[in-house]
């Protein structure tokens, strides 16, 4: 009986944090679809990053928005924050989140496993 319960809380301590994960996820998915239009070239407002992979929105109201870009050669990531300015998305902010060239190493939830491009 006791191997049974240990299974169950073992299997529910993975299941939770995977659940939220997952969630995660899945908003980022759908406001990507959502606002896609409005972000796939909002980047370019930026003249020091080059052509983009792919991008995700983390988060985005009818304020402000932030969005996680991947480089077309896959050496760095980027969240830009933009500010909605009389229907006008402008970046007001720029984080490099992982580089290959060394000058960053960091994760961005919930697409933590991107980090490792940043080594290769």
């Amino acid at each position: 009986m006791k191997k049974k319960a240990l299974l169950i809380i073992v299997i529910v301590a993975i299941m939770i944090p995977t659940a939220f994960w997952a969630s995660a996820l899945i908003k980022c998915e759908m406001l990507t679809q959502k606002y896609y239009d409005d972000f796939k070239q909002a980047y370019t407002q930026n003249t020091m990053l080059g052509e983009m992979e792919y991008f995700k929105v983390l988060s985005c109201d009818e304020n402000t928005a932030e969005v996680y870009y991947v480089s077309k050669d896959m050496t760095d990531a980027n969240v830009l924050t933009f500010k909605n300015n009389n229907g006008v998305w402008q970046q007001i902010s720029w984080e490099t989140i992982w580089s290959a060239s060394g000058s960053a190493s960091g994760v961005i939830y919930p697409y933590w496993w991107h980090f490792i491009y940043g080594g290769l």
